[in-house]
């Protein structure tokens, strides 16, 4: 989206919300700056129907996170299966994991496969006491699951530049962590 399109999602919600119609010039060019900041990287159209759908759903005007929120939702639709589904897939697992190979490991849902790391995580734990998987395992994965889905609900919103500026943080970071401990 660039400038002239990010001025015409602001005048459309300036047409329906008065606070937005009510803001001075320099209240409104620092509104399309940050819009366009914080949505120049998605699609116009997109963005113009998340909008849209913003309006529809709330009397009250839209946030940036509403609108980036309804858009990726427009763009990818999220079909998460509830913690137990998943938990029944991860108990599958731990339950086959002395034979498990690197191949089945790899075929499982994204959640699952990060919640154990690696299959001998799996095969480690398919060792295990079969009350201690029912119940301590269990409740690690229901409860590390929440987190999990809320940090890819979060990943989601990020528009492309922050996620690569945080990934060059992180790398710069393990890189200084590096040079003290081993330089």
């Amino acid at each position: 989206m660039n400038k002239q399109e990010t001025v015409q999602v602001i005048a459309l919600l300036a047409g329906n919300y008065n606070s937005i119609a009510e803001k001075n010039s320099s209240q409104k060019r620092l509104m399309v700056n940050t819009w366009l900041e914080c949505l120049g990287d998605l699609e116009y159209k997109l963005v113009l129907q998340a909008v849209k759908k913003t309006i529809i759903e709330s009397p009250y005007p839209p946030t940036i996170h509403e609108v980036r929120k309804n858009a990726i939702e427009l763009m990818k639709p999220e079909q998460t299966k509830t913690a137990i589904e998943t938990w029944n897939e991860a108990y599958r697992m731990i339950c086959n994991g002395i034979y498990m190979t690197e191949e089945q490991f790899n075929q499982a849902s994204p959640e699952v496969k990060n919640f154990f790391g690696n299959v001998r995580q799996v095969t480690e734990l398919a060792k295990t006491n079969i009350d201690t998987v029912n119940t301590v395992v269990k409740g690690q994965f229901l409860k590390q699951y929440d987190i999990l889905v809320q940090r890819k609900k979060q990943q989601r919103l990020l528009p492309k530049e922050l996620k690569e500026f945080t990934e060059q943080l992180v790398e710069q970071m393990d890189i200084r962590e590096l040079e003290e401990n081993y330089g």
